[in-house]
């Protein structure tokens, strides 16, 4: 894409107000940077070589999991199954496309810059093949299990945090309205307001923005307080369905066949069940 960015000089503008009305036809001199951004995938840098040689091993994986299921409407059922197979079309996609465009001399940089953006967007899908690992280690299946069991808890402490921000922002909007008008570059509207308010109790901060009254840096200071106390309710949350986890020492695995009937566990095809 050919991105033209015009640049003035420092004192341009202050030098257009300045006598305004008094030159009107002369040409100023005008900087013009010229900035050319070549859209067309690297097919020749590490790390789409990288990506290639993932994509057969992504692919073989695919085949012997498909193989080795005792079912293969177990394994088409799975979600990570079709997040596999997205993933997969995805990046051969991207690979035939990559060696077209990079074939062409002229730059078609609209559809190259499109294309790009959409397979971009669909590689995201690619980190949730991370939750794969939650199957085959222990601590990281009992830390999900406690993250449901505590859903309601975070529902309640979301609500309870949003609340929050939504009071303390709406009121320091207000203070900073009817005491310093001038503020209004720095809390235009309660949604922005709102939005400083709720990275203060996040204890990130208010950035660069700042209230300028003190009646407005004190309601600030105790909507910080307030976020403290209640992102330490957070971790109870967690800990207390995962204590709960640890402490159930004997399980009792039900196994159930493609019907949903359940399977005894001296059954001989027991051990050949496996979870997709």
């Amino acid at each position: 894409v050919y991105e033209i960015v015009v640049t003035r000089n420092e004192n341009f503008l202050e030098f257009i107000e300045k006598y305004r009305g008094y030159f009107q036809n002369i040409i100023h001199p005008v900087n013009v940077t010229v900035h050319v951004i070549d859209y067309r995938p690297h097919i020749k840098c590490l790390a789409f070589s990288i990506e290639i040689i993932f994509i057969f091993l992504w692919t073989i994986e695919l085949f012997l999991r498909i193989f080795s299921a005792p079912s293969l409407y177990l394994c088409i059922k799975s979600i990570f199954f079709w997040v596999d197979i997205i993933n997969l079309l995805n990046t051969i996609l991207y690979g035939i496309f990559s060696l077209i465009y990079n074939r062409q001399k002229d730059l078609l940089t609209n559809h190259i810059k499109s294309m790009t953006l959409i397979f971009q967007l669909i590689d995201i899908f690619k980190t949730l093949r991370m939750l794969k690992l939650g199957r085959y280690h222990k601590s990281i299946k009992l830390i999900l299990e406690s993250l449901g069991e505590a859903s309601m808890d975070f529902l309640a402490f979301s609500i309870v945090l949003i609340g929050n921000s939504c009071v303390f922002g709406a009121i320091i909007y207000a203070i900073e309205r009817t005491t310093n008008p001038s503020s209004t570059i720095l809390f235009p509207n309660v949604g922005n307001s709102v939005y400083y308010t709720l990275l203060a109790i996040t204890n990130v901060g208010f950035e660069g923005f700042l209230p300028s009254t003190y009646l407005g840096k004190w309601i600030a200071c105790a909507a910080i307080t307030i976020g403290i106390l209640t992102i330490n309710i957070a971790l109870p949350l967690i800990l207390s369905p995962y204590t709960r986890q640890l402490l159930i020492k004997n399980k009792h695995i039900i196994y159930r066949n493609d019907l949903g009937l359940e399977i005894p566990n001296d059954n001989p095809d027991v051990k050949h069940i496996r979870r997709y």
